[in-house]
């Protein structure tokens, strides 16, 4: 029986539909500094920006230089001369205007906010994900416990995140209470074996496997109410997790 009080959120990909909003931005940003934003185009920035935020993950990149760097190497490869400063700027506030959910999201967190302590544990850019968060339905179930890597100094898969965040929720002595949710298996799941915690693992399909493993795996939300008893609070049927 599970006997869990804190569930430590991830944010992109998990609760919120970061493809659909990346593309959204993306889109925005080409066509505002005149090109045509074609899907070979938007792939191309896609692949860039991915790789990464793979390496920020891995320590290898700052997130400061990142969030820069990447439109760098998108002009370049598109022959395209501009300031990725300027680029980077305009694109994350109109990523910040799209506050996407998965489908179903709202209504998961609602259930789980009857009986569980929701938190958001998240590496994306401060500004863009406070922005996104407050423009959502989400806000209300996660309060002030929004924990944002550029805010803390640290990030995700490090333990001292988690740690941090352990210490203000006043969990740090109830770990087997703490449970990390999240799609990725380089920051959350990593993280959480990092920090010793327990772990359910989205894996949408076509997601890649990997060494670390997750103590539960699911495939969608639905699954995750189900794992959660959230179907049990309220009755939830696989229509609440469909767009």
């Amino acid at each position: 029986m599970m006997n869990y009080r804190w569930l430590l959120f991830d944010a992109d990909d998990t609760l919120f539909d970061f493809h659909s909003a990346q593309d959204f931005s993306l889109t925005k940003t080409l066509v505002h500094f005149g090109l045509d934003p074609t899907p070979q185009r938007k792939q191309r920035f896609k692949t860039i920006n991915a790789g990464l935020w793979a390496d920020f993950d891995q320590g290898k990149i700052t997130q400061e230089a990142l969030v820069v760097e990447r439109y760098a190497r998108f002009l370049e490869q598109e022959g395209v001369e501009g300031d990725p400063a300027t680029w980077n700027d305009y694109g994350l506030h109109a990523l910040a205007e799209n506050p996407l959910l998965i489908p179903g999201a709202e209504r998961l967190c609602r259930n789980l906010s009857e009986k569980y302590t929701l938190a958001l544990v998240t590496n994306g850019v401060d500004y863009v994900q406070r922005s996104r968060l407050e423009a959502s339905p989400l806000a209300r179930y996660f309060g002030d416990r929004v924990y944002i890597s550029g805010e803390m100094g640290c990030r995700k898969p490090e333990k001292r995140f988690f740690d941090l965040v352990l210490e203000d929720l006043g969990a740090t002595r109830s770990k087997s209470q703490v449970l990390v949710i999240g799609d990725s298996l380089s920051s959350d799941i990593t993280g959480a074996f990092n920090a010793r915690l327990d772990s359910v693992w989205i894996h949408w399909p076509g997601a890649r496997t990997g060494v670390v493993k997750p103590t539960y795996e699911v495939e969608n939300l639905a699954q995750l109410a189900k794992l959660l008893g959230a179907d049990r609070l309220v009755p939830l049927s696989l229509s609440d997790f469909r767009s």
